[in-house]
């Protein structure tokens, strides 16, 4: 999932506004429930400015799950919306059109003392994917990529993502692990950074390589965990740090995968239990 940042010029939608809803079926829940989600997106390309939100918004299922993953939805969005949030298409639309009138401010402010000329090539956009990515009988997980330009040297990304358990709603994180502190735990950081930076290179990274890469002055077998919570996936826990937290920006975001037989040891009773682990 290595994810590398480049600078890539204003990107231009075909279609000025739309919306797209496709119904999608899940995993049955415990009790016979069935998740759905309507997949909803919102687009819109005008005065130089675009904005582009999709969305894996929760229709039905288990009611408890239902609202808490729509909450999570609303808290990603802004935590604004006043209206009913077992309206997506409504959700939606409204955190769109915020978003774009917040950027097209942005845009005029910056502009507003510029050449015209100048200001023909610059654009603004700001881009939302919030998507299930994982699911089983027990537990589903979210992931959100956001990614944002406002005139710069380049744009600005990051990821977070969230896991649920179904039978609550209950959000899962760092709070599903234990003994974090531990140098057993910084040996799976470590290993997990060093195949991160390893992708593409002929030779192993070294712990002197692996210091070389990051920005942190913490030694190697005692790296800081990423500030944003792991989650989970079918082959194990993801960690993930975003641009600038431990590495530069070139190095994008990086992130590494603990598989569960190794995580297993510092996962809490109630996480094996989810798991079945």
């Amino acid at each position: 999932m290595k994810k590398l940042i480049f600078l890539v010029p204003f990107l231009t939608f075909l279609v000025s506004c739309s919306f797209v809803s496709k119904k999608v079926t899940a995993l049955p829940l415990l009790g016979g429930d069935d998740l759905t989600t309507d997949s909803i997106v919102f687009d819109k390309d005008q005065n130089h400015v675009t904005v582009h939100i999709y969305v894996d918004y929760p229709v039905g299922g288990n009611a408890i799950l239902v609202n808490a993953i729509a909450e999570y939805i609303d808290e990603i969005m802004g935590g604004t919306y006043e209206g009913d949030l077992t309206n997506g298409q409504e959700v939606i639309a409204g955190y769109g059109q915020q978003e774009w009138n917040h950027m097209q401010d942005e845009y005029r402010e910056m502009t507003a003392d510029m050449d015209p000329e100048y200001i023909s090539g610059i654009g603004f956009y700001s881009s939302y994917e919030i998507r299930k990515v994982y699911e089983t009988d027990q537990v589903v997980t979210y992931v959100t990529d956001n990614d944002t330009y406002l005139g710069g040297a380049h744009g600005m990304q990051y990821q977070t993502g969230v896991t649920f358990r179904k039978s609550d709603g209950r959000r899962f994180g760092y709070d599903m692990m234990r003994n974090l502190g531990t140098e057993a735990f910084g040996q799976l950081t470590k290993q997990g950074l060093k195949d991160y930076f390893h992708e593409g290179l002929s030779e192993e990274v070294s712990d002197e390589d692996l210091k070389s890469y990051l920005l942190t002055e913490d030694d190697v077998n005692f790296l800081s965990r990423p500030n944003v919570e792991p989650y989970m996936l079918e082959e194990g826990v993801l960690f993930i740090y975003q641009p600038y937290e431990i590495a530069p920006y070139a190095a994008g975001m990086p992130t590494y995968v603990v598989s569960y037989d190794k995580i297993k040891p510092f996962l809490t009773n109630t996480a094996k239990k989810m798991l079945g682990k």
